[in-house]
């Protein structure tokens, strides 16, 4: 075996001096002795701390730029964000002008519904779809795409307003032609004007005044003196006063060439000039002028001819 042995090191004990030489009149030179160990740490320390300064620094550097990305970002969310925001608001308020709408269109739509006098029983929809009665929930299964984006509710919102503007206009139409329709139904003459027993039709008949016969321009209803006597259209009373043959007579004007005839009454209660509704009491039945007993002659003329009542009852 062999052992290796080995010199032990002796410390380096040289040392570098430096010397300060005074100005002149001054004291002597002095000597400054620094050992080359110390010199070597020194130079070892000031190499350590520089690279710890160069390490902070990069670092600090690094701080610094990724602040002012992280900056930059939060920024731009806040923009992001606050568009966002106002975007909401404005589909808040677009939602809130449909519900109006909506509102206004369901409130238009009652009104022609009480035109039409139809009330949908509990089954049916607004659409005319029949719904399908409840049953009991036997499961609980839900689910969906994902939630929509604002963009897609903007053009949802869009749609609607596109849609409830063209169902809108085409329910204003539906309610004047219904409306219109309705006006024409009111003036037509549909009613009869009187209760009792008809004695005498339209056309030809035989005479009430002896033999032969001559042409009834009307129909004769017989009933209880002072029974009442209803317009059969909406009109306005053009005459209302005694007529020859008539007796006390009530003729009203319905438009479109229509005027119906009420005579023989034994008292008169619509004025000249005043608007009657359909089923108005007019008059009260008699017997006046050329009669022989308690009725109403009820004639209907269009455009001044007079033709049988009972296309009209």
């Amino acid at each position: 075996m062999c052992w290796l042995i080995k010199q032990q090191k002796k410390p380096d004990k040289r040392k570098y001096t430096i010397m300060l030489v005074p100005h002149q009149g001054q004291a002597g030179v002095r000597s400054l002795h620094i050992p080359i160990v110390a010199v070597k740490c020194a130079a070892v320390a000031f190499c350590i701390m520089v690279v710890f300064l160069i390490g902070i620094t990069v670092n600090y550097h690094k701080t610094v730029d990724t602040a002012g990305m992280e900056k930059a970002e939060l920024e731009r969310l806040r923009q992001v964000n606050g568009s966002q925001v106002k975007q909401i608001e404005e589909l808040a308020k677009a939602t809130a002008a449909l519900q109006q709408d909506m509102n206004r269109l369901n409130k238009l739509d009652a009104e022609i519904r009480r035109i039409v006098n139809e009330d949908n029983d509990g089954n049916t929809s607004r659409a005319g779809l029949t719904r399908i009665s409840p049953e009991p929930m036997q499961y609980a299964g839900q689910g969906g795409p994902n939630p929509p984006s604002l963009s897609d509710l903007q053009q949802t919102v869009t749609a609607m307003q596109q849609n409830l503007q063209v169902r809108e206009q085409s329910l204003q139409n539906l309610k004047e032609e219904l409306l219109a329709k309705n006006a024409r139904l009111a003036a037509t003459p549909s009613i009869w004007p009187a209760a009792g027993q008809v004695t005498s039709r339209f056309g030809w008949r035989n005479s009430p005044w002896g033999s032969g016969s001559d042409y009834h321009p009307g129909i004769d209803i017989a009933g209880d003196y002072g029974a009442p006597i209803v317009a059969t259209a909406d009109g306005v009373v053009v005459h209302s006063d005694w007529a020859s043959g008539y007796g006390k007579l009530v003729e009203v004007d319905h438009g479109n060439g229509i005027v119906t005839l009420y005579g023989h009454c034994s008292q008169l209660l619509a004025k000249d000039g005043e608007y009657v509704k359909k089923g108005q009491v007019i008059a009260y039945m008699g017997s006046t002028g050329l009669s022989t007993g308690t009725h109403v002659h009820y004639e209907v003329r269009v455009n001044g001819t007079a033709v049988n009542p009972d296309k009209f009852l």
